[in-house]
């Protein structure tokens, strides 16, 4: 599967978002922008949420994605919230506690229901399902807020294992994260047409 993005233009009113972004993405890459850009929006046109103005996306398939926010079942445990994504949860439960554990979650963490465990919790929840779900393509928002530096670590390694030789594009500004991911690095200015007089800066 190879994700393929052409001529993409995005307006909201008179100010330009980005203008003629195309690239072809084969493998998992970084997104780098200066905040405001646009990267959540461009992300959220690829999961389909939002139009372009002009430009055309193919070749996305079924996506898995992190938002920003964790949009988690808060009655459900983060195990719970990762077994929604598999038609065959209940056998996968011992695989998802152990990636639970490679990210340092482990013990009566991994029972609370999801509106009790703290930011960084209910972030590997969200990220573990993004990486268990059946997709084509993953999208990761800013995946690593909340975390700590070894959590990040921890994170990057296990997104390496699962993320190789499929289309994934991770948006953040982590420059920690970005090292220890060691993905291609994608200018999203350099490769959008400037935005006219009045567009983003």
């Amino acid at each position: 599967m190879t994700l393929h993005i052409e001529g993409l233009t995005k307006r909201f009113g008179s100010h330009t978002l980005f203008e003629g972004l195309t690239l072809t993405v084969k493998a998992p890459a970084v997104l780098w922008a200066p905040s405001g850009w646009g990267k959540t929006t461009l992300l959220r046109i690829l999961m389909g949420l939002e139009r372009p103005d002009a430009g055309a996306v193919t070749g996305a398939g079924r996506v898995a994605a992190v938002f920003q926010e964790d949009r988690l079942c808060p009655q459900l445990s983060a195990v719970e919230n990762v077994l929604l994504v598999l038609p065959d949860g209940r056998a996968r439960r011992a695989a998802v506690e152990a990636d639970f554990a490679l990210l340092g979650m482990t013990g009566k963490a991994l029972t609370l229901p999801a509106a009790r465990l703290s930011g960084g919790q209910k972030r590997r929840a969200a990220l573990l399902r993004a990486v268990w779900a059946k997709a084509d393509t993953r999208l990761f928002d800013e995946p690593f807020t909340g975390l700590d530096p070894e959590a990040v670590l921890r994170a990057a390694a296990l997104l390496n294992a699962r993320c190789a030789g499929a289309p994934a594009l991770l948006a953040t500004h982590d420059r920690a994260a970005i090292e220890a991911l060691g993905w291609p690095v994608l200018d999203l200015e350099a490769l959008s047409a400037p935005p006219p007089p009045g567009g983003a800066p």
